[in-house]
């Protein structure tokens, strides 16, 4: 029987839809099915065949908890407190959601002048202290920083990460924009040449 071939098994499962109800569904056929779905070549090939993951949900924050709204239908929906943070919060609330992107969730705190760098599928965490370039920031961005080939983003858990940060103030009538980029790898920050616009 063809569906008795592991190769030929694998090609039709790489090619089942990357939202999780089908490979959970075809992993319950039978063991050999389960533990073909399971190998992580298999699923390296699998991510990287489909490439953009699907969204599983999203994130809001609010009185010191971060919290999940799953974007899946029932039965396959995620509960709220699966992907949950909860942050310790002294008078006003002063932690602030920055970005979402690569399996990360970025989060700022001024006052303490902290960055939390979020993996919410394995939990971990990272704790940075905030550099002076980071005081004024505008926008921010944490990115998957990991460059083995063939690597798609969607499976960046424990990967190196960076945490790009955009600033600009104004000097001689001038707006002076620049750039910061912060590397899990070395723990090194580094800042981008400045921009200079005239301002109106």
């Amino acid at each position: 029987h063809p569906l008795e071939d592991d190769d030929l098994l694998r090609e039709i499962l790489l090619r089942l839809p990357p939202q999780p109800p089908y490979l959970l569904r075809a992993s319950l056929v039978a063991k050999r099915w389960q533990h073909i779905a399971t190998e992580p070549k298999f699923l390296r090939r699998f991510r990287i065949h489909h490439r953009k993951p699907p969204l599983l949900g999203d994130f809001s924050y609010e009185y010191g908890r971060l919290s999940f709204r799953s974007t899946l239908d029932l039965p396959y929906r995620i509960p709220p407190g699966h992907f949950s943070l909860q942050l310790q919060v002294h008078g006003r609330d002063p932690w602030r959601l920055v970005d979402c992107r690569h399996g990360s969730v970025l989060l700022l705190n001024r006052e303490r002048r902290q960055v939390i760098v979020w993996d919410p599928v394995t939990g971990d965490r990272s704790l940075l202290s905030v550099p002076t370039e980071f005081e004024d920031m505008h926008t921010a961005a944490v990115l998957c920083a990991a460059g083995e080939q063939g690597h798609a983003h969607g499976a960046c858990h424990s990967s190196p990460f960076k945490v790009v940060v955009v600033d600009s103030y104004e000097h001689d009538n001038e707006a002076v924009a620049f750039t910061s980029v912060y590397c899990s790898e070395t723990g090194a920050l580094y800042r981008d040449a400045s921009m200079r616009v005239n301002c109106v």
